[in-house]
């Protein structure tokens, strides 16, 4: 009688295991999603085009405009991609010195030609405009949606603006 009683708690019990993990999927897709890096991931600053930065700011503004209110006011700062940027001399130093160029590195020592550099902008929720017309180069970036460092920001990576989370 107790082997039969076990039996049909069986699938009850794979049941709850499956939802355990299920749930458990989520939560850890959350905390990605929520995750602070405090590295710093600008190697170096530039100066994109007006051209640029007007492109980048209608994204952060279109991004903003329709997540506001999943984020709430913290952090207010948001790292735009605004641009695509090439190897330039003077760069290998500063790879080495970064806290974020892994994906450099796996790529063999002394090698750009797979070298993707960013340049990030830094857009301010409250102002609706970048904090200056200086952005950061980047090599690696943070998950989207994440929050990291880039500079003297603590900035929510948004990449190109497109992105939405759900």
């Amino acid at each position: 009688m107790k082997a039969l009683q076990n039996t049909k708690l069986a699938p009850e019990g794979v049941i709850s295991r499956i939802v355990v993990i299920f749930l458990c999927s989520i939560a850890s897709g959350c905390a990605e999603y929520n995750s602070v890096d405090y590295r710093n991931f600008a190697i170096d600053t530039f100066f994109p085009t007006p051209n640029e930065i007007q492109i980048a700011e209608a994204h952060a503004r279109s991004y903003w405009s329709r997540n506001a209110s999943r984020f709430g006011p913290e952090p207010r700062y948001f790292a735009v991609e605004a641009s695509t940027l090439f190897p330039y001399g003077g760069l290998y130093s500063k790879l080495i010195n970064s806290e974020t160029t892994a994906s450099f590195f796996s790529h063999g020592k002394g090698t750009y030609s797979n070298l993707h550099l960013l340049g990030i902008m830094i857009y301010d929720s409250r102002t609706g405009h970048f904090v200056s017309n200086q952005g950061y180069v980047s090599v690696d970036t943070p998950p989207h949606g994440g929050v990291a460092r880039f500079g003297d920001y603590m900035a929510r990576y948004i990449g190109t603006g497109s992105w939405s989370p759900f």
